[in-house]
């Protein structure tokens, strides 16, 4: 799972569960309120789904006959986490969390170079991006290495079998929005041409 693709692609325009497909229309700025606090998942999904998508799927999960479990709907919105920020789970929840505490010193930064944080938030991507190179801005290899190491330990109890990263078609489909972002150029050659 690559950052630049998410980054550049931008954040997913619906998910799909049960081949039913559900649109996310919410803000992404409401990772910041969700994301770093424990059961996240509902709160995420519920906030970037529009009412009757959330209803339908508040629904499904209260019908007793209904297959869909509570477990499904986490593994959607870790899964809709990471095609946001192109990281795993873990990793932006870390990030957003430390955003969350340490906003007023970050936005006062950026706004002093320019920057609007507050714009940024619907491009979690790019949120990671900044507050990881904040959280590593002058470190040497080894401080960096130590902290990503740390940062994309896994929290307990989270099985890597049970949370893949990203299917291979879902890699395709990241890789071709990031190229429709892009003119068709990555790393300033034109993908396909000579």
């Amino acid at each position: 799972m690559e950052a630049w693709r998410a980054a550049l692609g931008g954040p997913p325009k619906s998910f799909e569960l049960d081949n039913e497909v559900y649109e996310l229309t919410g803000p992404w700025s409401c990772l910041l309120e969700h994301l770093p606090t424990a059961g996240w998942h509902t709160g995420v999904l519920y906030a970037l789904l529009d009412v009757e998508d959330a209803d339908a799927l508040d629904d499904r999960l209260e019908d007793d006959e209904d297959p869909l479990m509570l477990w499904d709907v986490q593994r959607v919105a870790e899964r809709v986490v990471e095609q946001a920020t192109g990281r795993r789970w873990w990793v932006a929840q870390r990030l957003y969390g430390t955003l969350a505490v340490e906003w007023a010193d970050l936005d006062g930064l950026l706004a002093l170079r320019g920057v609007d944080l507050q714009g940024l938030l619907d491009r979690p991507a790019k949120v990671c991006n900044v507050v990881h190179a904040w959280l590593t801005a002058g470190a040497d290899e080894q401080g960096r290495e130590r902290f990503d190491a740390q940062l994309e330990t896994p929290p307990p109890g989270v099985d890597l079998d049970v949370s893949p990263l990203w299917t291979p078609e879902e890699e395709g489909d990241a890789f071709m929005a990031a190229l429709s972002t892009s003119g068709g150029r990555i790393g300033g050659s034109r993908v396909g041409s000579a």
